[in-house]
């Protein structure tokens, strides 16, 4: 039984390494609005997921659908819920723009890990001698070992005034043992078309003031 086990301990530890550890969303668009228009909606998001992410259910994170109830021994690991956060306590100091909230990490329906941090620093930039790109960026990192750091870039110059083009780039950095859970199928299906309509719905709700509920997923 010994033998079996460090057999598993030694298999999982080649898998973790065989995948990538840092995986990225990374989009180009153009929205039609102007930017003085798209950064305070920037900014309305990046605020919410720091201070108050349950408020970005009612239309940054529209149309990525309910939550599946997945049991501890449903044997679907490629599910698009098999990986499930429970936000708990909320800190967040508005003038150093900087967040914590406290979260239990579900993986199949059985909690993997408890009280787990998510801490955030937002910043918005430009270069020394320009106006414009605006560069809006939300770095996490979290305690124990789960995630390392986590990204959100959005970088913005207007075209004409009435459009801006947006670069999007969405990363997150697993840590060694939950890396070897993550394979491409589990990362399309349960995280990366997550990120992609949420960028849609930002931009939505720039150019109309509100998110239109529609089929799950993005638009494309």
């Amino acid at each position: 039984m010994r033998k079996i086990f460090v057999l598993s301990l030694l298999a999982l530890s080649l898998c973790a390494y065989s995948r990538p550890q840092t995986r990225a969303v990374v989009m180009d668009t153009v929205v039609n609005a102007p930017i003085k228009d798209l950064l305070p909606v920037i900014n309305r998001f990046c605020y919410q997921f720091q201070a108050c992410p349950d408020s970005l259910f009612l239309w940054a994170y529209t149309n990525l659908g309910e939550p599946e109830v997945v049991e501890s021994n449903d044997k679907n690991k490629d599910s698009k819920d098999a990986i499930q956060l429970d936000y708990k306590d909320r800190v967040y100091d508005a003038k150093t723009k900087t967040g914590d909230v406290a979260i239990d990490v579900y993986v199949l329906g059985v909690r993997w890990w408890k009280d787990q941090h998510l801490g955030t620093k937002y910043s918005l930039t430009r270069p020394a001698n320009a106006q414009y790109p605006l560069t809006a960026h939300l770095r996490a990192t979290y305690s124990g070992s789960l995630l390392e750091e986590g990204n959100i870039v959005f970088r913005m110059e207007p075209l004409t005034s009435t459009r801006t083009r947006v670069h999007y780039e969405f990363s997150l950095t697993f840590g060694r043992i939950l890396s070897a859970f993550i394979g491409d199928k589990l990362w399309r299906n349960a995280i990366e078309w997550r990120f992609e309509t949420i960028l849609e719905n930002l931009m939505e709700y720039t150019e109309t003031g509100t998110v239109q509920k529609r089929e799950v997923g993005p638009k494309k």
